[in-house]
């Protein structure tokens, strides 16, 4: 008689349930860092805007963020430095990702666009 060879109905059970786990966690995973990519995209355009004031930046960065379905952050979140020839635009800001249960994870980002005031 041959020995059987291949995966029991347990392990290709425990093989499918890992591949369930790491693809729920790339599905909540890759709109978090696509938001962020959006916000830093704003950012960038922002800072190159000139004769502008920070209100109006604030403004348009909300008018950005609404188009690119951004909701961790909002213009009065910002730290905005308008100056004559550029602006400093700052974004730091938390989200927070529920998994299951009582998990979540927790995503600090900081991404700044333009030169920093000087100090």
């Amino acid at each position: 008689m041959k020995k059987q060879q291949g995966l029991s109905v347990i392990a290709i059970l425990l093989v499918l349930a890992l591949v369930g786990a790491g693809l729920m966690l790339v599905f909540k995973i890759v709109p978090v860092y696509t938001e962020y990519g959006d916000v830093k995209n704003a950012l960038t355009a922002l800072s190159t805007e000139t004769n502008v004031g920070e209100q109006t930046l604030r403004q348009e960065f909300d008018g950005k963020a609404n188009v690119s379905g951004v909701t961790s952050v909002k213009g009065e979140n910002l730290m905005v430095v308008a100056g004559a020839g550029s602006n400093y635009l700052r974004a730091k800001y938390q989200r927070e990702v529920p998994l299951f249960g009582n998990v979540s994870l927790l995503f600090h980002f900081d991404t700044q666009a333009g030169q920093p005031p000087a100090q």
